[in-house]
């Protein structure tokens, strides 16, 4: 008899252990990694400003002259000389923030979202029930719930490791995507389907923002506001200022059309978006996907590592879709950490 209250102790002391333990961790880590955020955004604005330190002079699509610039700078080679001596450049903080963005913060949230889908679920069946039911169901799930969360702990770490190659090899920025919170931002988290949507000024596409003031800018007011944290590969990014007289009218007119002209070795547009009052503004980014409007895609350039609700990061209920179940994405990891071993190898 002693030896099975002794026992039963030993249950519940292993049980508040781990209560306490799960607390901590979910009350804390998250929190405490987005604390330190800020340096690295201030490294991901500077690798930013590096890659093109230009952009500020070609802010305003109806100056010819950036046009004119950017053909010289083109055919003397100037612009692929400054690509090679940037990418060299900020290879070491791309590097930098590929360990906090796509190691530290995305694992710290999506770990402990998964550990919370099998503490506290609140999806399938679990969703509704309540008091007995409730207690059935939480136990005879419970066996399912823990093979489920190996498996998706596996597939985080998988996740992890091939987003942090691409984000190394691939030019990568931290950007800001606004949207609802329920009916947009978890479901892009959830699936990793993002919706074309037909806002298309700088052209069919995706659209993020170097600063999250530009993201709140797009998001709409009140409870249901949320701001995704993605990491966005932009590789060759064209500005708009520096296209064809022809084509910078299009701005605004018929971004399908102009999506099309610019697409090809082009995968993405920047634009200076000017506000009301003078030298006030933003620049916005358009991942450019023509002829998709209304349509959902899924993209190897694009990874959300966290959403903010309330200037916090919050949960996905079902956590973040897997990286490595979309063949583009498990291709670019590879290629990316392909290219690493034969540069450290040949170092």
């Amino acid at each position: 008899m002693n030896s099975e209250i002794a026992s039963l102790i030993y249950i519940l002391t292993i049980g508040l252990v781990f209560i306490f333990i799960y607390s901590i961790i979910i009350k804390f880590i998250r929190p405490v990694v987005f604390f330190f955020a800020k340096p690295f955004f201030w490294i991901n604005k500077f690798v930013w400003i590096i890659n093109n330190p230009l952009r500020w002079y070609w802010k305003n699509p109806e100056k010819g002259s950036s046009r004119g610039f950017f053909v010289v700078i083109s055919l003397t080679g100037i612009s692929i000389l400054w690509w090679i001596i940037s990418y060299i450049i900020t290879t070491p903080l791309r590097i930098i923030l590929a360990i906090y963005y796509n190691i530290i913060l995305f694992l710290s949230v999506s770990i402990t979202d998964n550990i919370e889908e099998f503490v506290n679920p609140k999806i399938g069946k679990l969703k509704y029930k309540k008091g007995i039911a409730y207690l059935f169901h939480y136990l005879i799930t419970l066996p399912f719930r823990f093979i489920k969360f190996l498996f998706h702990s596996f597939f985080y770490l998988l996740d992890s490791f091939l987003m942090a190659g691409v984000s190394i090899v691939f030019p990568t920025l931290t950007m800001f995507h606004g949207t609802k919170f329920k009916q947009a931002g978890s479901k892009i988290t959830q699936t990793g389907n993002w919706l074309v949507g037909a806002g298309n000024y700088t052209g069919t596409g995706i659209y993020f923002g170097i600063e999250e003031e530009t993201a709140k800018h797009y998001a709409p007011k009140g409870p249901d506001s949320s701001i995704i944290i993605a990491r966005v590969s932009l590789s060759l990014c064209k500005t708009i200022a520096t296209l064809k007289k022809e084509e910078r009218q299009l701005l605004g007119e018929d971004g399908e059309q102009l999506a099309i002209n610019v697409k090809g070795l082009y995968a993405s547009v920047e634009h200076w978006r000017a506000g009301f009052f003078k030298d006030s503004g933003w620049w916005e980014y358009c991942i450019l996907k023509p002829k998709k409007m209304g349509q959902y895609i899924n993209s190897w350039r694009l990874r959300p590592v966290a959403i903010i609700k309330d200037g916090s990061i919050v949960r996905i209920y079902g956590g973040f879709s897997h990286y490595c179940k979309h063949p583009p994405s498990i291709i670019a990891g590879i290629v990316s950490w392909y290219i690493i071993a034969i540069i450290f190898n040949t170092l």
